[in-house]
């Protein structure tokens, strides 16, 4: 045996003498939870479970009728009988043969196989054997005679018939000595030695070793079910669905626990069970490639029905075409890709998809994060441009002389550092086909005056050149800033505002769409599962009910960011409600926190503005530039508005610089 136990036992036994030379073996010892010293009782199944309850246990040692009363007691751990060393029993009947007893009975009392909570098959032959568990042995005047009882009263009549017989000696255990002993039959029980003790372990490992790999098999075959992509459902003969992996619960109905296949595939057993390898069936409207695989499993007829979509095989291909264009100027998500169950979301996308269908530009509004690219790509794939290049560039990360000059590009020796054969601008790039234009609230005003002649006239000119060239694209922009407000302040263009808002999206913070916070992590978990490698899989939905209590500033990209973080630090394939709220917890400590302005009540308006202005210059450590762009105002403004009185003077005595 191993010298460190990870496997222990109860071991049941009905008085303390058996136990006390077994406490000195260590070998024995260290697989030993707990001894427990009863009679057959309800007391003892109390013990039982108050042991078990306190360390895990592999099961129960004892034998005899404390073995019986637990089998007929239906104990839920397993019941390892104590077995006779056969030396302790030849001593026995040498020692009580020259002691001058000439007729001796060796006496057992087993249990019947209905008081037994394991399977009727693995005791069918001792069954079967039941009437024949008698035996004599005649030596010269000497007779040995083996008996085994099923319950009391027949070891009773047993005993009765060997004293009828003339027996007069009997060895066994305690039972069957204390009723020999009621009879004036002498008797001698047979000790339980260390040997017994380590031999009936040893078997028990054996077994406990055998049903802990089956239990490990089965799990392994469930997590593998679990991490691949397909969707597979289990049935029986009949056709009822025994179980599914988490791919097909978006295939299945809500009643699938109890569901058939016939109700998933809408078509009789029989046609289903013939159906050809990678056969494509409408499966509750998605087209899917089926194959049925037979299985024998616990004993019986059993199918696995694999289930592929075919939009993800058609999407995997279309992927394969889109990552060998050498410009990459392409639109990588579609509409059939955007995550969205909240009911102001879906009308986002609805008037969306209406808008694809035009030419128009369309101006994208919302906050930072919440996936404003994600809806221009998906615009172009549905629109007559599809087929043609989608470029995006982000305005906010280029300085004035640099966006220019990538919107319009230039000619060769245009500027110092020029390439030396010129280059196309993104317009140029992206013609028959969209130009994205993220942040355009950042677009310097003399940007702005440009960008509105190539909204006006579809036509540009090179930095440098004097040719003018057309161009055919369709144009999407966005911004996380009013315009409205830009353009009162006069820091954006009215009429370049008035040419982009032809069309208008507003696309909701992700804290007022919480339906869709769920179901986007979903998708980004098995995203980044798939980048980094790492299979993951989870019970239910419940394990994420933790993200509903965060309200998500970043939106969507901080979500997409946690997903990732989450994938890293996840221990093992399963993912559990534990680590999510931990990390949950950490975010609401170490996440951006919330600033609040505050002051006594006031009449006041104008003393209301300067503190609230003075504050804000606060935060944003004194920085003028700063302070104005978050309001919106001009330099001149920022000083009246701080109370400063009229607007500062150059030396030369004209206005300070704006």
């Amino acid at each position: 045996m191993a010298e460190e136990a990870a496997v222990r036992f109860l071991v049941v036994v009905p008085e303390e003498k058996f136990i006390a030379q077994i406490r000195c073996c260590a070998d024995i010892a260290q697989y030993v939870a707990q001894f427990i010293v009863s009679k057959p009782c309800e007391s003892l199944l109390a013990q039982i479970e108050e042991a078990a309850a306190q360390t895990p246990v592999a099961g129960i040692v004892t034998r005899g009728s404390l073995a019986r009363y637990l089998y007929s007691s239906k104990v839920k751990l397993p019941i390892f009988q104590l077995e006779y060393d056969l030396f302790n029993i030849m001593e026995l009947l040498r020692s009580y043969t020259e002691k001058g007893y000439r007729r001796i009975a060796l006496l057992e009392i087993g249990c019947g196989i209905s008081e037994m909570n394991q399977t009727a098959d693995l005791w069918k032959d001792e069954w079967n054997a039941r009437d024949a568990l008698c035996s004599e042995l005649d030596i010269g005047e000497i007779c040995y005679t083996y008996r085994k009882a099923y319950d009391t009263q027949g070891l009773r009549e047993s005993i009765l018939e060997l004293k009828e017989r003339g027996i007069d000696f009997v060895i066994g255990d305690v039972d069957p000595c204390a009723i020999a002993n009621e009879y004036g039959i002498p008797s001698a029980v047979i000790q339980i030695d260390d040997n017994c003790y380590r031999n009936t372990i040893e078997k028990a490992l054996l077994a406990t070793s055998a049903l802990a790999m089956e239990k490990s098999k089965s799990a392994f075959i469930e997590d593998i079910t679990n991490l691949v992509p397909e969707a597979i459902v289990v049935i029986d003969e009949s056709g009822a669905i025994m179980k599914y992996n988490q791919a097909a619960e978006k295939l299945l109905p809500a009643e699938a626990a109890c569901g058939s296949i016939s109700e998933l595939f809408g078509m009789p057993k029989e046609e289903i069970l013939r159906l050809p390898a990678n056969h494509v069936l409408d499966i509750r409207g998605k087209r899917c490639v089926v194959n049925l695989i037979p299985v024998i499993l616990d004993g019986g007829q059993r199918y696995a029905v694999m289930l592929n979509n075919v939009t993800d095989i058609e999407g995997m291909e279309l992927s394969v075409r889109i990552s060998s264009k050498g410009n990459n100027l392409v639109a990588k998500t579609r509409f059939e890709d955007m995550v969205y169950q909240d009911e102001h979301m879906a009308e986002v996308v609805e008037q969306a998809k209406k808008y694809a269908r035009s030419s128009a530009t369309i101006m994208i509004c919302g906050a930072t994060g919440t996936g404003k690219e994600v809806l221009a790509s998906s615009i172009h794939n549905a629109s007559t441009r599809r087929d043609g290049p989608f470029v995006a560039i982000n305005c906010a990360t280029f300085t004035e002389t640099l966006i220019e000059s990538e919107l319009f590009g230039y000619e060769k020796g245009a500027f110092t550092g020029a390439l030396p054969g010129g280059k196309k601008g993104l317009f140029e790039l992206a013609h028959r086909g969209t130009i994205f234009l993220d942040e355009v609230a950042d677009l310097p005003m003399s940007v702005q005056a440009k960008f509105l002649r190539v909204l006006q006239e579809r036509e540009i000119r090179r930095i440098g050149g004097d040719r003018i060239i057309p161009i055919d694209v369709r144009i999407i922009v966005a911004t996380n800033k009013s315009l409205c407000q830009m353009v009162e302040s006069g820091s954006f263009r009215e009429d370049l505002y008035y040419r982009l808002s032809v069309l208008e999206l507003v696309i909701p913070s992700l804290r007022d769409r919480p339906k869709d916070i769920i179901p986007l992590f979903k998708a980004f978990l098995r995203e980044n599962s798939d980048k980094e490698q790492r299979l993951l899989y989870w019970e239910n939905d419940s394990v994420f009910a933790d993200l509903l209590l965060y309200d998500w500033p970043g939106n969507i990209r901080e979500l997409r960011n946690f997903a990732e973080r989450v994938v890293l630090l996840a221990d093992s394939y399963k993912l559990t409600r534990e680590l999510i709220r931990s990390l949950m917890q950490l975010k609401h400590t170490t996440g951006p926190k919330k600033r609040t302005f505050s002051m006594p009540l006031t009449n006041d308006l104008k003393r209301l503005e300067s503190d609230y202005i003075s504050y804000l210059l606060q935060y944003f450590g004194n920085d003028r530039d700063k302070l104005c762009r978050y309001l919106n105002i001009s330099k001149t403004t920022l000083w009246r508005r701080l109370g400063g009185g009229p607007s500062p003077k150059t030396p030369n005595g004209g206005p300070a610089p704006q």
